[in-house]
């Protein structure tokens, strides 16, 4: 094989994986959790989780409406299973500045678990690795302080893609 063709196959792998470097966003500023949702519904497009950010955004919401996503230690983890989700992607984000989650609750950095509707209960069991990873001081350490190839690799590992 050509190492072009190498390439390329290994750039398809990375966008076949539920997280690559296009789902880390590190040191972004945002106002709102509005803000942050609308971003995150436009990101899940561009990283190929679906092909419509206005159904994922709805979707996100009634997600929200339900119960809140705030984790508590200034993480929330938004997450919606659904038809407008094609392929399921795991996205995080690492704000500059803290933002109202919930009444009472602030957040600096986020995941977002989107799985197609079809997936059984694939949404729960990523947020349920994540959540047992959040309970570690060294890996939140690392989403804290960590690159963008640091935090894929180990949520890669965790979620043993």
């Amino acid at each position: 094989m050509q190492p072009v063709e190498e390439f390329e196959k290994g750039e398809k792998q990375m966008e076949d994986k539920i997280i690559n470097l296009e789902c880390i966003h590190l040191n972004l500023t945002v106002k709102s959790k509005e803000e942050l949702l609308d971003l995150l519904s436009k990101d899940a497009v561009k990283v190929g989780a679906g092909d419509s950010s206005e159904d994922i955004l709805e979707d996100l919401w009634n997600r929200e409406k339900e119960l809140p996503t705030a984790v508590g230690k200034g993480i929330a983890i938004p997450h919606c299973r659904s038809k407008s989700i094609k392929s399921s992607k795991l996205l995080f984000y690492r704000l500059n500045k803290g933002i109202t989650w919930d009444v009472n609750e602030e957040i600096n950095l986020a995941f977002a678990i989107l799985t197609p509707n079809g997936e059984n209960n694939q949404h729960l069991v990523l947020l349920s690795k994540i959540s047992r990873h959040l309970l570690r001081k060294n890996f939140l350490e690392m989403l804290k302080n960590g690159s963008e190839e640091e935090i894929v690799n180990k949520i890669l590992e965790i979620t043993g893609e």
